[in-house]
């Protein structure tokens, strides 16, 4: 059984994450965690607002301190297989803001984070107590289609590994689709190329970038074989996720994401990042977690 920590701010963004989570899982209890800060008023009864509204959903947990720090430590304590969250898609400028929570989650979760972007024209504003017990009961009783495609974009990193580990362990029912994406002007391909020398590429020939990509393509057709099979085509791997995903194909991307240190590790990645972001249909997110020197 799935072990799912679902985060909860009463806001239409986090009760679709929690619809989600349920249909996608669902032989697990999820458990409902809300996290208040440390100098919220806890009201007369002792956060009773809050258990009331966790209760309108079935029960949950409220805690006292920082939403990703609180996420971050029940998930490191082993309890959980899976953080999930909802995120706001936003367009234009805004788009580019996830959110502080969401992006540390993605950043340095322990374990597998799934993501679910908010209703169109919805946002992480929580509901008011008129609208909040028809939302709660909405997300209670009501009944989505079951999760049945998931499309995994393969780049063949620990991290993109354990994703696909993650699908093919806990959701054991769906049709997986390998993807690998090769990206034609890309400077670096993303794993060596065992017949080719690694020259750098900037300034390269068009002969010289072409005949690079056929050997990539090909080395990325022997690895998915080597996974049971998948499709290579050329492209952004972002750009071809989200309309793969658009098209209505599937219920689930799934993609790999490096947590990383000192300054760079405010770049979660372009592609985790914006599928997150854009995605209409849910996105699992995994990191690597091996030790450095460690064989995964």
């Amino acid at each position: 059984m799935t072990r799912v920590l679902v985060l909860m701010d009463f806001s239409p963004a986090a009760l679709a994450a929690l619809g989600a989570a349920r249909d996608t899982f669902p032989d697990a209890t999820p458990t409902v965690l809300h996290v208040v800060a440390p100098d919220t008023d806890p009201h007369p009864g002792g956060y009773a607002r809050e258990h009331g509204q966790l209760g309108a959903l079935g029960g949950g947990v409220v805690a006292v301190g920082r939403p990703a720090e609180e996420a971050l430590r029940r998930a490191g304590t082993g309890e959980y297989d899976l953080i999930v969250m909802g995120t706001a898609g936003r367009r234009g400028v805004g788009r580019l803001l996830l959110g502080s929570v969401a992006e540390r989650l993605l950043r340095e979760s322990p374990v597998p984070v799934f993501s679910v972007r908010s209703p169109e024209g919805a946002d992480h504003r929580p509901l008011g107590d008129g609208t909040w017990p028809h939302a709660a009961r909405a997300v209670r009783e009501g009944e989505r289609p079951s999760l049945r495609r998931v499309l995994v974009l393969m780049d063949f990193s620990p991290s993109a590994h354990r994703a696909l580990s993650f699908v093919r362990a806990h959701l054991p029912g769906t049709e997986v689709k390998l993807l690998h994406v090769v990206e034609p002007s890309a400077l670096d391909a993303p794993f060596p190329l065992p017949t080719l020398s690694d020259p750098p590429l900037r300034g390269a020939s068009a002969r010289l970038l072409a005949e690079r990509n056929s050997v990539w393509e090909r080395e990325a057709r022997r690895r998915l074989d080597e996974l049971g099979g998948g499709e290579v085509v050329g492209g952004n791997p972002a750009q071809v996720a989200l309309d793969r995903a658009a098209g209505g194909g599937y219920d689930l991307v799934a993609v790999g994401t490096a947590g990383r240190g000192g300054l760079s590790r405010l770049v979660v990645g372009s592609v985790a990042l914006r599928l997150v972001r854009e995605s209409p249909v849910p996105v699992l997110t995994a990191r690597d977690v091996t030790p450095t020197g460690a064989v995964p």
